[in-house]
């Protein structure tokens, strides 16, 4: 059976075609060559021409954006070209030698060609992120090594790439550390990757041994021990080791609780960042009655003291973390890992639910979490072959200073909405192209889209939960003058909504019922209930 190599950001690097095609570590070689194919000019390393996967390192920036290693890198007539794949989809050109270059692709994370002039030396080229309120232009510096007689640069066979990419299990190794010389004290040997229907924000890679390795997107990279399992030497600064058992972990990201409640997974939980009263999550107010979790500070202000004398072995953070770098800094110097959890960035609901499977490796239950997540898909079936109903809805909030505050047409509450068999509304929401999920508009503008809309549905979770139109009107009266209120189509969602993250699919269940109007059992909804 084929099975294609798994290159591994950050350092992890796939070797076992040194021996599948009978190469030394000391000179990589064709399949029709026996000599070294780098010859050392006045210039530096020059290449024969061909297709090689070499070693690339990038510096500089905020140490959050990464590049796959080894990359591509084409060599005809003596100029040498990389492919060079970024962690994020977020970059629109690259500066490199004072020429623009622009991604080669148009769906999945940035890749662009660029020119090589030099290995073995710091490239700089200019970076431009869409990521944030507006571009950013960031410096970094690219290296790609080739080594001493190039060692760290294999040559290519594509004519026998079947057999290079080894159709046993066992003929795949990584070298932690990229370095060859690493390989013999600490190999790990690829088996295969977890194959998710949904999520697009994480991937699992599982090694011989019960090692997996966890990748983030547009975050961090970690490899998860067996418990009783030496860490493997070599390791790059980049990836985060978790060792088994994670039997004392310090949870600030809310949308997990109900995730790994879940699984029956509460007691490896042991540290909240939520007191009891913000929790809607009932495993986790019971465990916090009960004594078992206990109140350790907010993401922003954790208490040190007790977080390190509980013995704590994770920190389960949600992307706010960011906000306040020196508490993430201040937990990594304890010697305390920190995860940080992007289930909110899914897209599709059930993408979001699917890092169940994620905690599922954590905390050794991945089977129950794959059973869980087939249930929940098998519950939407029904609803999602129906047509659409041809209906709009939007998804709102007033904020305290008047605002209106919406989902993107990109975020996985829109997604919802059209899975339930309605079209979100306003569309032109996605104007404000940064990286949040949700944006302001002012009172007129969203007037202007959606006061038409067949279904509007309040989101609670902010400020409260409403139980009449006339709460509604009192936080703008122009709302009277729309059509869902005059029909009286307006629904609010309980504060439970987006703790209780295995929820979705009832949602979704709910929304159907509420656009569908057909035999709709008001008492039978789980999310949403109408204000009168």
């Amino acid at each position: 059976m084929h099975m294609q190599k798994k290159w591994i950001a950050g350092g992890l690097l796939v070797l076992g075609l040194l021996g599948m095609c009978g190469c030394s570590s000391q000179a990589f070689v064709s399949e029709q060559q026996t000599e070294t194919v780098l010859t050392k000019e006045e210039t530096g390393w020059k290449f024969q021409d061909g297709t090689y996967q070499m070693e690339v390192e990038l510096l500089g920036g905020s140490g959050r954006a990464s590049v796959t290693s080894p990359a591509k890198v084409e060599i005809k007539d003596g100029k040498a070209v990389a492919t060079l794949e970024w962690s994020s989809p977020n970059y629109d050109y690259m500066v490199v030698d004072g020429e623009k270059y622009l991604p080669v692709n148009t769906e999945g994370n940035s890749v662009f060609q660029i020119p090589v002039e030099a290995f073995d030396q710091d490239i700089a080229v200019i970076a431009d992120t869409v990521a944030m309120s507006t571009p950013h232009e960031i410096e970094y510096t690219l290296n790609f090594h080739a080594g001493e007689n190039g060692q760290n640069a294999a040559k290519a066979d594509t004519t026998g790439q079947e057999d290079a990419d080894g159709a046993e299990k066992g003929q795949q190794t990584a070298a932690v550390g990229g370095n060859p010389a690493k390989t013999a004290a600490a190999p790990l040997t690829y088996d295969h990757s977890m194959e998710l229907s949904y999520a697009k924000q994480f991937s699992v890679d599982y090694y011989a041994g019960g090692y997996d390795l966890i990748q983030v997107q547009d975050d961090s990279t970690y490899l998860v021990v067996p418990e009783g399992a030496a860490v493997p030497e070599g390791l790059p600064a980049s990836i985060t080791v978790l060792q088994k058992p994670l039997d004392h972990v310090y949870l600030a990201a809310t949308s997990a609780m109900d995730l790994i409640a879940a699984l029956d997974r509460t007691d490896r939980i042991t540290l909240s960042g939520t007191k009891e009263s913000g929790w809607y999550v009932e495993a986790a107010k019971e465990a916090m009655e009960e004594g078992t979790l206990a109140y350790a500070g907010k993401y922003s202000a954790p208490d040190y003291e007790q977080i390190l004398s509980s013995g704590c072995d994770l920190a389960l953070e949600s992307t706010m973390i960011y906000h306040v770098p020196d508490v993430k800094a201040q937990l990594e110097q304890l010697k305390i890992p920190v995860f940080v959890e992007r289930s909110s960035y899914e897209t599709h609901p059930l993408g979001r639910m699917e890092w169940i499977r994620l905690y599922g490796v954590l905390f050794d239950e991945e089977e129950k979490a794959e059973q869980l997540l087939k249930e929940q898909a098998e519950q939407l079936d029904t609803v999602l072959i129906e047509k659409s109903t041809g209906k709009t809805v939007a998804f709102f909030y007033i904020t305290t200073n008047g605002a209106v505050n919406v989902r993107k047409p990109g975020d996985y509450v829109a997604k919802m909405i059209e899975l339930a068999g309605g079209s979100y509304v306003p569309q032109t929401a996605d104007a404000d192209e940064n990286a949040l999920s949700t944006m302001n508009m002012q009172m007129e503008a969203f007037y202007a889209e959606t006061k038409d809309a067949d279904c509007l549905i309040y989101n609670s979770t902010i400020d409260g939960e409403l139980q009449t139109l006339d709460e509604l009107l009192q936080k703008n009266p122009l709302l009277a003058d729309f059509k869902a209120v005059k029909n009286g189509n307006v629904w609010c969602t309980g504060k439970n909504m987006f703790q209780e993250t295995m929820g979705l699919g009832n949602m979704i269940l709910d929304m159907h019922a509420v656009l569908s109007e057909d035999m709709l059992d008001e008492a039978g909804l789980h999310y949403l209930h109408r204000l009168r």
